[in-house]
């Protein structure tokens, strides 16, 4: 019995050690691809009707242009982007026994379609394409290039890539200005590294925030078409007719992550933008007015006692911004930016978005029924006119107002923690002497620096103000004031 039973130990033992051998020495090298295309966020309901229209079948259907030239003037530009991510597990016993991949060895791949900008090798695609990547990798016309990131804007859903490359088939870029609703559009794209796919469609709407868009994707400004944009081709190209890039493909709105009937693009005149901008300064400009308006309608036409649904209303203005300094008022109607007329809210982004802080506008606006002119020089998002970069720059996101305080608060960005040696940080940018729970607290002045609350790491502002304005006790606030001390304030709130 007990013969056996050593038998039995020592061939469950050579097993083991026979799968260990196999599993390092003599299992061929194996890499498991997966693929994912749009993270789940991007996968929201936007229709109520499951029923498919009856006019689609029986109407005629007669293109207004040939897009056999369009589409062969694009595809040549269009280019497959693979996002590689390694797995980080550790290995398990069950691993060595069952010869699975070890940490590191599996690649989890995300895939996109992407657009050549220019010859000498940068690439535009979508940010959610290249999110998290490890490494990149372009394919075009059956040539693989590792790409390096340039810089990406999460909130226009765009990354730039290069890859060492010569005399690419760069796209021709047309201006997004001149496609109107009701344009004829080809959605261009290169799903899964097959031959380019090419959908048409029409320009359906343009515009800068709708509900359903901003609740499911970053898009702050977007051209809307019907042409089928699957997930495989995000980062492809929006042309027009003449085969000119008018926008960036980005999203989708479907129950299924498929194609269901509206896509959405980044326009080509902000993609330009952004795209000079990350190349330059790895960071976008983005210019602000220190106003926020809001647009006019019939309803808040007559609460305001407006005359007319032109401009957009100046709801509140940011103290010491470039608008209080320009002389706007809350109230106020902006009516014309640099001559261009504002009927919309999302024209007045739109100008916005082509802009730098440091320029200088021309507004013209009406107070009380007068219409009067003032100069506007347009900041950055700390609130001053330097250029940013990536270390010295935030995104909006990083900044928060809370109206209960009476103050706004912001990250810190990466020089200013570097600077003084600090992990985290919050800083007090502008209080309300008037106004508002924070002034009460009078050793706290505008430039210090939350670095924790209770003996816990202040890092988000938002976290912070919320804190702020439920906690009831004692309070330990531990800061770093404008000239580098450090202090520890304690409190009651009641």
């Amino acid at each position: 019995m007990k013969s056996a039973a050593k038998i039995i130990l020592l061939a469950f033992m050579a097993g083991l050690a026979g799968a260990f051998v196999f599993q390092q020495y003599l299992s061929p090298a194996q890499v498991n691809e997966v693929i994912r295309e749009v993270p789940t966020n991007f996968r929201q309901a936007s229709y109520t009707n499951d029923k498919p229209s009856e006019e689609i079948t029986s109407r005629s259907f007669e293109a207004p242009a040939d897009f056999r030239t369009a589409a062969d003037k694009s595809i040549r530009s269009v280019v497959y982007i693979k996002n590689l991510q390694r797995n980080r597990r550790s290995m398990s016993f069950f691993d060595y026994i069952y010869g699975r991949e070890g940490a590191g060895s599996e690649v989890a791949i995300g895939s996109g379609s992407g657009v050549i900008y220019s010859k000498d090798g940068y690439i535009i695609t979508n940010n959610h394409v290249i999110k998290g990547a490890d490494e990149i990798e372009v394919m075009h016309e059956k040539r693989t290039y590792r790409a390096t990131l340039v810089g990406t804007d999460p909130n226009l859903d765009l990354a730039v890539l290069k890859i060492d490359a010569k005399n690419l088939p760069s796209i021709e870029i047309g201006s997004s200005s001149d496609v109107r609703i009701g344009d004829w559009v080809l959605a261009v794209g290169n799903p899964f590294n097959l031959t380019s796919t090419v959908t048409a469609g029409i320009v359906s709407a343009i515009g800068s925030e709708t509900a359903a868009l901003r609740e499911n994707f970053p898009l702050e400004l977007y051209i809307q078409t019907d042409a089928a944009i699957n997930p495989g081709n995000s980062g492809g190209a929006l042309v027009n007719t003449d085969g000119e890039l008018v926008g960036i493909n980005s999203s989708i709105i479907s129950r299924t992550g498929s194609y269901a009937g509206y896509g959405f693009a980044v326009p080509s005149d902000i993609v330009v933008k952004a795209v000079e901008d990350l190349k330059k300064y790895k960071y976008v400009q983005k210019a602000y007015t220190g106003a926020d308006v809001a647009e006019i309608n019939e309803e808040l036409a007559k609460r305001e006692n407006l005359k007319d649904l032109k401009g957009v209303f100046v709801q509140s203005i940011k103290r010491e911004s470039a608008a209080d300094r320009a002389g706007l008022e809350a109230g106020d109607v902006i009516l014309t930016l640099n001559g261009r007329h504002i009927n919309s809210k999302s024209t007045f982004d739109e100008l916005l978005t082509y802009m730098s802080p440091g320029d200088k506008v021309l507004i013209e606006y009406r107070r009380n029924q007068r219409v009067a002119e003032t100069y506007l020089t347009l900041e950055n998002v700390l609130g001053n006119t330097d250029i940013l970069d990536s270390q010295s720059g935030l995104s909006e996101d990083d900044i928060h107002f809370s109206d209960f305080l009476g103050a706004e608060m912001r990250k810190l960005t990466q020089v200013e923690l570097e600077k003084n040696g600090l992990k985290y940080g919050v800083k007090i940018t502008k209080i309300n002497k008037d106004t508002g729970f924070m002034r009460k607290l009078n050793d706290l002045k505008e430039g210090d620096i939350i670095v924790a609350i209770n003996q816990r790491w202040a890092g988000d502002p938002s976290a912070v103000a919320n804190y702020l304005e439920r906690y009831s006790g004692r309070i330990q606030i531990d800061i770093l004031d404008a000239k580098g001390k450090q202090n520890t304030l304690r409190y009651r709130f009641q």
